[in-house]
């Protein structure tokens, strides 16, 4: 029986200036407020850049009986093929060691975190919340860096829970799936510090680039044909699958181009195209296993097939 746990979180006293967030200058928290802030984000949809429209990644799971105990999670990363993709082990004095998928640009020094898991089997990632542009927050006080800190910090998703507001009230909007043995954790970050937050403990969940929640619908300001053709496919393919899932039935999933190259799970596009696809699979007990495609612009397409146990966790670098 499939069995899903709901939290919505919306923190009217945060509605004027969220703990790491800050209101446009001049912009105070009365009702003239709220017509100011819906002028801002009108304007900008009228003026969403491209790279708002890129509608990147897919994500999707399955926790208990669907995925034979433990969890299935994965990720289909998609971006514009403007860059490469490596993995790497990474170790701080600072909290747990994790193993990631890591994007490196030729214009920048540091590298971005697309995908993680920690030595403790604690997976996380993101997508784009493409349907609220990001000129409506990026000149906001957020929290920018996302799966970086859930994978140095937490070792279990009760952990999570146990600080969810401090992680999630002050994020940039993002959707984040985070997974350990026992459940998932679907979230949804908006703006002013409202978010909300699935469990799922034995079920499915899937996840595209636009609010599902009706508390957050007011951030769907303009929901793209890819986000909604990918939402419906992943949550079919969910629905009528063989069940219990394993990692090649998600790996199958993951291949899927049912709806053509701009609105496929695998995407092959001009504008974003899949670069990766990452998989975790957590078994209540034993080492959780990996399975990453990586498909670089004008590379040889990589698969790594990893058994993450504690001779990966002393021997990698």
């Amino acid at each position: 029986m499939k069995s899903v746990k709901s939290l919505s979180q919306n923190h009217p006293r945060h509605v004027g200036r969220p703990s790491g967030t800050e209101l446009p200058t001049g912009v105070g928290t009365g009702p003239k407020t709220v017509c100011r802030l819906g002028l801002v984000v009108a304007a900008a949809a009228l003026c969403a850049t491209r790279a708002d429209r890129v509608e990147a990644c897919t994500l999707w799971g399955a926790a208990g009986s669907a995925a034979g105990g433990g969890t299935i999670v994965c990720k289909n990363r998609d971006w514009k093929p403007d860059h490469t993709q490596v993995l790497k082990m990474r170790r701080s004095e600072e909290g747990y060691a994790y193993f990631g998928l890591c994007t490196v640009y030729a214009t920048q020094s540091t590298e971005g975190m697309a995908a993680g898991v920690n030595e403790k089997g604690l997976t996380a990632f993101t997508a784009a919340t493409s349907s609220l542009p990001s000129s409506t927050w990026k000149d906001r006080k957020v929290t920018r860096n996302v799966t970086t800190p859930i994978l140095l910090g937490y070792a279990t998703c009760d952990e999570v829970l146990a600080k969810r507001d401090a992680l999630f009230s002050s994020m940039r909007p993002t959707f984040v799936m985070i997974a350990d043995r026992t459940k998932i954790l679907m979230v949804e970050v908006g703006l002013d510090g409202k978010y909300a937050l699935k469990t799922i403990e034995n079920g499915v969940v899937g996840h595209a680039n636009h609010y599902l929640d009706k508390t957050l619908a007011e951030f769907n300001v303009n929901v793209g044909d890819s986000s909604r053709t990918r939402q419906d496919r992943i949550d079919q393919l969910l629905k009528t699958s063989r069940k219990p899932f394993t990692i090649d039935t998600f790996a199958a999933i993951g291949r899927d181009q049912h709806d053509g190259p701009d609105n496929s799970l695998w995407r092959s596009g001009k504008v974003a195209r899949t670069l990766a696809s990452w998989i975790v699979a957590c078994p209540r007990d034993g080492a959780p296993r990996l399975r990453v495609v990586i498909a670089n612009p004008d590379q040889k397409e990589e698969t790594h097939v990893l058994v993450l146990d504690e001779r990966f966790w002393k021997a990698t670098e």
